[in-house]
């Protein structure tokens, strides 16, 4: 028995489509577990219309809660963690099953397929940053996990007691679970086979609010376990945080120009950006590469504006931490 559990909240738009997936699997003996974390849309009214348990949590206590409540809930031996955005294969319980025959395996990060084109820059950029820089096709175990698709044998998931329920936005829960998981000992297989679709469609103001809440939290987060070490010496995010400093230097040198314009600045700001853009330009030619000339030239300008919410959060979560809330 494996065990789906989906947390969901405003998921109308998308739980249907999830939910048709799970139930076309060519494996059958699963569970679905559908969690509403007081969800005000009609997510419960379309989770009604399957098979599956339903648990209507009376107030908002956000997804870690909602997760950790669906896996004491669970049956199965197996958990497998999906978003209410995501799509799975036909195979993909299936798969799953055959990989947990395995003793050594003891947890699954799946991934985000990069083969939907989105409209959408600032989406496509967050689609293909993920593809890029969490799962670098020649890492074999994450360091980060992310929960859109995350599978874990139960008694493990148990011992360690499962998501931290402080937090209570979709944030830095994952990651830190994630970290948890490598303290005690487990490795976290990522499965390029289980690969799954994001229904998934972000504004240009929802990117910066949702980035900007995260890298928010996620650097109080990496200040209370003391993981900024460790987030340091991740060798595939080295260029993106290297890039945080630089970023930083462009807008100080910026003011300088604008009130102290003279060519020495000019030269700098020139320069600092010729630097920035050759610490992500192994990014941006991925995204030219496979999806056209267009989004590579459109991941560059998002690419500066997220490295600077990455600032952004990395200075307002460091002073919320020391001078305000822990969470």
């Amino acid at each position: 028995m494996i065990s789906l559990i989906i947390p969901v909240y405003k998921s109308s738009q998308t739980l249907k489509e999830c939910l048709d997936a799970v139930y076309s699997s060519t494996y059958k003996e699963f569970e679905v577990i559908v969690v509403s974390d007081s969800s005000p849309d009609d997510s419960v009214a379309i989770a009604k219309q399957y098979q599956c348990e339903i648990i209507e949590l009376p107030q908002n206590k956000g997804p870690s809660f909602a997760r950790n409540k669906g896996a004491q809930t669970a049956k199965g031996k197996i958990l497998f963690f999906i978003d209410s955005d995501v799509i799975i294969k036909k195979d993909a319980i299936d798969y799953l099953n055959n990989k947990f025959v395995s003793n050594e395996v003891n947890a699954i990060q799946g991934i985000y397929s990069h083969d939907p084109s989105y409209s959408n820059l600032a989406t496509q950029y967050q689609q293909s940053f993920y593809c890029y820089y969490t799962w670098q096709k020649k890492k074999l175990y994450t360091s980060t996990l992310v929960t859109n698709c995350f599978a874990i044998r139960k008694n493990i998931f148990d011992q360690l007691k499962g998501f931290n329920t402080n937090i209570k936005n979709a944030t830095c829960e994952d990651e830190e679970f994630g970290y948890t998981l490598i303290d005690n000992g487990y490795k976290i297989l990522i499965s390029r086979e289980l690969n799954v679709e994001h229904r998934v469609n972000y504004s240009i103001i929802q990117f910066i609010k949702r980035n900007f809440k995260m890298y928010i939290e996620t650097m109080k987060s990496y200040l209370r376990n003391k993981t900024y070490i460790r987030k340091t010496q991740q060798t595939n995010y080295s260029k993106v945080l290297m890039g945080i400093p630089v970023i930083g230097s462009i807008m100080m040198v910026l003011f300088l120009i604008v009130f102290y314009p003279n060519n020495i600045n000019w030269y700098v700001f020139l320069i600092l950006n010729i630097t920035f853009l050759l610490l992500n330009l192994g990014f941006i030619n991925f995204v030219r590469q496979t999806k056209g000339l267009v989004k590579a030239l459109g991941a560059i300008l998002i690419c500066y504006l997220d490295v600077f919410l990455m600032l952004l959060g990395v200075i307002y979560g460091s002073f919320n931490y020391f001078f305000g809330r822990k969470y």
